[in-house]
């Protein structure tokens, strides 16, 4: 028996290798889900932290751009911090407009498992139904979802557009539509590209994320990276997810999850990824004068690069390093915690552990005051970059990082 057994198991694999599709899903966007967080101390500013109140019976509508082109696409909606279940009712995709506004005619129905409303557990996501649509990359797409219960809130807030009450998912623009700041139902869009079949997750806190650049206009340094990889064609089998959470440090989860805490679901999860491009540490640094209770080390920061680089690289990837750029002026600046930005950059300058290194330090700096952000190149914070500041970190990136590991795809 145990021989028929085993025949048979070794049958049936065989069976699934032989049935196993020639194309794989790659990650095209991304918005890493978050938890509410907790309430944060006097010396930050909490306007940035406060969740929206609660809706329902609304529709809510999130603009995204995929970072490669599709042959088909499908989303993910993510409950993963929800306590109760969160109820679909419907949700459509379509070409985005100005304004939270939808192209005539360009609608798509999204399913799941065959049916147009679908409830996400509490703690988990929700994948849809596949959706057969050739795009080209970098097409921005708008995402409408009627809630018609409860909306939790998470911690991570997208800019979106919400209807007065009742569904308007098929609506070219949202009946009294609002633009807000809303926590982010999707948290990825995976797609089977004509392209691309590989993915540099970028790894970080609002830098990253893109805070301070136009709104909707996809101007951070990560949707710049996927224009530069787009609009060179060996560079072209790559696609950009961005994983950047406002406020994101590398050992501490408030507010959010911390980047040693979310590594394996917002990068090793991502269908495709083959790099990580980490760029995190100015919060720790930052936090470490404004929460004494949660005060770091330069070399408890480099202790936590060595933990990502080798998980990392246990699972194969590429792992790139950026030098952490300047912060003099901003809200939680002080000489200590200069002293162990130079730190944390000279090593990883100069200790050549990551398999790469950008150095975004360089070129945002004040060539009169290294410590300071160039005053053309800051969003008016002394912290966070402008579309001109991000535009020069896109364009210091050497393409070659991505040429040696380019796609064989045709």
């Amino acid at each position: 028996m145990k021989g028929l057994a085993a025949g048979c198991l070794a049958s049936w694999l065989a069976g699934v290798a032989a049935a196993a599709p020639a194309e794989l899903w790659v990650g095209a966007w991304g918005f890493p889900p978050s938890p509410v967080p907790l309430p944060v101390t006097q010396q930050v500013s909490t306007q940035h932290y406060t969740p929206p109140a609660p809706l329902d019976n609304r529709t809510i509508r999130q603009v995204l751009r995929l970072a490669t082109a599709a042959k088909e696409l499908r989303l993910r909606v993510s409950n993963e911090f929800g306590v109760q279940a969160l109820l679909l009712g419907e949700v459509h995709v379509a070409l985005a407009a100005d304004d939270g506004a939808i192209v005539e005619g360009s609608d798509h129905a999204v399913t799941f498992a065959g049916s147009r409303s679908a409830t996400v557990p509490a703690g988990a996501p929700l994948l849809s139904d596949p959706i057969d649509w050739n795009l080209p990359a970098l097409t921005k797409l708008a995402v409408s979802v009627f809630v018609p219960e409860h909306v939790p809130s998470s911690g991570h807030l997208m800019s979106s557009y919400v209807s007065e009450p009742g569904d308007s998912t098929t609506a070219t623009r949202l009946p009294g539509a609002q633009a807000v700041r809303f926590s982010a139902l999707l948290s990825s869009v995976e797609v089977l590209s004509p392209t691309a079949c590989q993915v540099v997750v970028t790894l970080g806190d609002s830098i990253t994320e893109g805070f301070g650049s136009s709104s909707n206009a996809f101007k951070g340094w990560s949707d710049l990276l996927a224009d530069r990889l787009n609009n060179n064609t060996a560079t072209r089998g790559w696609s950009v997810v961005n994983a950047g959470i406002n406020s994101n440090r590398l050992l501490h989860n408030n507010p959010g999850m911390s980047a040693l805490a979310r590594f394996d679901r917002d990068v090793l999860a991502v269908p495709g990824v083959h790099a990580v491009v980490l760029m995190e540490g100015i919060n720790d640094i930052g936090y470490s004068q404004t929460r004494p209770d949660e005060s770091e080390t330069a070399e408890q920061i480099i202790a936590a690069y060595q933990q990502l680089i080798a998980r990392a690289h246990e699972h194969g990837l590429l792992i790139i390093g950026a030098t952490l750029t300047p912060f003099r002026a901003s809200h939680y600046y002080d000489e200590g915690g200069e002293r162990m930005r130079q730190s944390v950059n000279a090593w990883i300058r100069t200790k050549h552990v990551f398999d790469a290194v950008l150095d975004f330090d360089a070129v945002m700096r004040d060539a009169s005051d290294p410590s300071s952000v160039a005053a053309d190149l800051h969003h008016g914070d002394h912290l966070h970059p402008n579309d001109a500041g991000y535009s020069r970190m896109a364009d210091s990136i050497d393409l070659k990082t991505f040429q040696s590991q380019r796609c064989s795809r045709k």
